[in-house]
């Protein structure tokens, strides 16, 4: 059963080796118990190969033996809070494309937006990409992105930087 844990905790693993799984999905995954994953969870943690940062039901640890092997199962699914790395290969191949370059540019940086803030709903977000330039708007979402203590929300939070690096970027230019 422990391999099978870590087996199932590495499939959800991002690029760094940390793990995000509800409880539900995990059970579900494995098809045990509440009991027996957590008895397993606190086997694998005595034996110093995960760092459990939340408990369940909300299951978040690091996985200490990361090789970072596993980058290619990173690039399949989107990592929120990061920048695409297919994002990037698609702005390059549209680059010879001025019109619709410039269509994708914006969509991508409206997804990546929606990928770092942790929102679904574009529209509220695409006056933001049409009034601020896009070295801006990364500029937030970079400071967002490292922000550990947020008093409202990660929405919030870029919200209110987005004017303050505009003034910044036009008084520096």
């Amino acid at each position: 059963m422990t391999e099978k844990l870590l087996a199932c905790l590495n499939s959800h693993a991002n690029n760094r080796g940390v793990v995000l799984v509800a409880q539900d999905v995990l059970l579900r995954e494995l098809g045990a118990d509440s009991e027996m994953v957590t008895v397993e969870l606190e086997r694998l943690e005595r034996a110093a190969l995960v760092e459990v940062l939340a408990p369940l039901p909300f299951l978040v640890l690091r996985l200490k033996k990361w090789s970072g092997s596993h980058e290619n199962l990173a690039e399949l699914r989107p990592i929120a809070y990061s920048h695409s790395k297919q994002l990037s290969q698609k702005r390059l191949q549209d680059s010879h494309r001025p019109e619709e370059g410039a269509r994708a540019g914006k969509a991508g940086l409206l997804q990546e937006i929606l990928d770092t803030l942790g929102e679904s709903d574009g529209k509220s977000f695409e006056k933001a990409v049409e009034l601020y330039s896009p070295h801006v708007i990364r500029t937030a979402l970079d400071r967002v992105r490292r922000a550990r203590d947020i008093r409202k929300s990660r929405t919030a939070l870029f919200r209110h930087l987005l004017p303050r690096l505009a003034r910044e970027s036009q008084r520096a230019a």
